[in-house]
């Protein structure tokens, strides 16, 4: 069903770009900036936060399952909460795009380069940290659910580093509103949604095979 979702909307976007640039349809009347996978505040946006915000939900009640019935690796699961709600918030915020001139002026990043959305740097400090100390808790887990996670991660940060890093190359080079820009945008934005699929059956099917379930009752 989500990937369904995420077709719909990447078809919606390409849509858009079509009449953008194949018959010179800037506005459109608004509607092309409320499916543009790049903009801001719109419908793909949304989802990407509502679907990070549903992972970090997913990450929390497993958290919680496992200090209930005492399996251990429960601090590990709540602090994936948090990064990914910080992620959901984030997404909205835009607040590592905020830290790009710090960074770029302190390693004298020119526009145009592979490092022009100089906030990756961040990213490769933190991203081999994380894979270091969440290796013991990916070798105890079940190697279905832990290659499920692996594969998650790789599509996401293929898309949020990796393309991102071109998408940033091509907005110095060619400019913001370029085609180049525009499409390398809609292959990263694309990657990230799929990934954050990924990650939701990762959870969920991880919680069905340890038979994990929760009841909600009133205080």
């Amino acid at each position: 069903m989500l990937l369904a979702i995420i077709a719909v909307l990447v078809a919606l976007s390409i849509a858009g770009m079509a009449l953008r640039f194949g018959v010179d349809m800037s506005k459109g009347l608004g509607a092309i900036a409320l499916i543009d996978l790049n903009s801001e505040t719109n419908f793909p946006t949304y989802f990407s936060s509502a679907l990070l915000a549903c992972c970090a939900l997913l990450f929390a009640m497993i958290g919680v399952a496992h200090r209930q019935l005492g399996m251990g690796w429960h601090r590990h699961w709540f602090f994936l909460a948090l990064g990914f709600l910080a992620m959901s918030m984030d997404e909205f915020i835009q607040l590592h795009e905020k830290t790009m001139d710090a960074i770029s002026d302190r390693f004298g990043i020119v526009p145009g380069s592979i490092l022009t959305n100089s906030w990756v740097i961040l990213a490769f400090v933190f991203l081999p940290l994380l894979g270091l100390a969440y290796l013991r808790f990916l070798l105890a887990m079940n190697r279905r659910s832990a290659a499920l996670i692996v594969a998650a991660g790789i599509v996401y940060v293929s898309g949020a580093v990796g393309v991102e890093m071109v998408s940033g190359m091509m907005k110095g080079t060619y400019g913001f509103g370029s085609l180049p820009f525009v499409v390398s945008t809609t292959f990263e934005e694309t990657l990230e949604l799929v990934g954050l699929a990924i990650f939701v059956y990762a959870l969920t099917d991880y919680a069905a095979r340890m038979r994990l379930s929760w009841s909600f009752e009133p205080a």
